[in-house]
């Protein structure tokens, strides 16, 4: 038999009345907007739907005093018992930070690996139908690059999966740009990663555009692009927004990553018809995710400098590689002639988040591309 409570000492009783009367003090400014601001009628109407409970819940969770501090002290408690931090972090070593997405291996690996390219497939079809041709550039996972600063060991197979993908796509006669071996011979000149963020460095995405432009020289045009460091700040990283410990128990983790800005201009930029009167034929479409949509790495500009040539974009943020090309494929761009080349930025790490449906383009989205 397990021992039975009968009744609860007289103190029990007493702090849980003051705790109820301590959330009602604090419930009255709230509730007293929400009647200025709310009829009776529209009151008792969202009260009926559920949506007053709603807001007061959302009230609680994002307003209430001890809500912060509570968070801080069972971070710091987990930091402390486990060397952890919140769910969406894995710590490594020297202030690095990695994504757990990376540490991630589908059970069914060689399955979500052929459904990823069979897909790509798909999109490569749909192009060659609109007579233009895909260049696939897959982006080697941080934690592969930079596995010495790991403290957890990924799963092995983890660090086969670039080749794997590569050897299915030369199968399925997919041209791609490797970029594994320059990243891995090149890390150690510059930060190609940023240290507490899923994104690559500026110097990064100046790397995999050459190494682009090395592998497909008959890319190269005849314009002459020039980047140059315009100015430096620090970034904190999004990865850091997953540290909810006390930083004062690992400091080296909140220290910002230093980031190099870059700007990329036409060499001997003079006024033309095509630039009076019209846009030149731009035959080179960039299509990516965050890598290239956002402009601190600077990719389309190193792009431009690499390839001799202006090209367009379509890139989105926060939605993943596939969403883009969704983009593309939809968009009035694939009909245009002038538009023979789709290269596709396309992060390694989607094959570890996201399984493409066999039919349309309903793709989860992912908050780290």
């Amino acid at each position: 038999m397990f021992p039975v409570m009968n009744s609860a000492h007289k103190l029990n009783g007493i702090a849980f009345i003051l705790m109820l009367g301590v959330m009602l003090i604090y419930s009255l400014p709230k509730v007293a907007s929400f009647g200025k601001a709310q009829s009776w009628t529209d009151a008792a109407e969202l009260f009926m739907g559920g949506q007053l409970l709603r807001q007061f819940e959302d009230y609680y969770d994002k307003g209430f005093f001890l809500r912060d501090p509570s968070i801080e002290l069972w971070a710091s408690a987990q930091y402390l018992l486990f060397r952890e931090g919140s769910s969406g972090v894995v710590l490594g070593r020297e202030g690095w930070l990695f994504s757990n997405e990376e540490y991630r291996l589908p059970n069914a690996y060689q399955q979500a690996l052929s459904s990823n390219v069979a897909k790509i497939a798909e999109v490569e079809k749909t192009l060659k139908a609109h007579n233009k041709r895909l260049i696939l550039l897959p982006l080697p996972m941080k934690l592969d690059v930079y596995a010495e600063y790991a403290t957890r060991t990924p799963d092995s197979r983890s660090q086969q999966l670039y080749d794997d993908f590569i050897s299915q796509l030369r199968r399925s006669r997919i041209e791609a740009a490797p970029l594994r071996e320059a990243f891995l011979a090149h890390k150690g000149r510059q930060p190609l990663f940023l240290r507490t963020d899923t994104h690559w460095s500026p110097f990064g995405a100046r790397l995999a555009a050459r190494e682009l432009a090395r592998q497909h020289p008959e890319l190269i045009g005849s314009a002459a692009y020039s980047s140059r460091q315009v100015a430096e700040k620090q970034l904190a990283g999004d990865l850091s927004n997953y540290l909810q410990f006390n930083r004062e128990l690992a400091p080296e983790h909140f220290r910002p990553s230093p980031l190099a800005i870059f700007e990329t201009l036409k060499d001997n930029q003079q006024v033309s018809a095509d630039s009076l009167f019209g846009e030149a034929d731009q035959p080179i479409m960039l299509v990516g995710s965050s890598y290239t949509k956002i402009d601190d790495w600077n990719f389309p500009g190193f792009l431009k400098e690499s390839l001799k040539s202006d090209l367009q974009t379509t890139a989105v943020e926060a939605r993943g590689p596939y969403y883009a090309m969704q983009q593309f494929l939809e968009g009035k761009n694939l009909q245009d002639p002038a538009i023979t080349t789709v290269i596709w930025e396309f992060p390694l790490r989607t094959l570890l988040s996201e399984e493409p449906t066999t039919s349309g383009w309903q793709v989860a989205a992912n908050q780290f591309f």
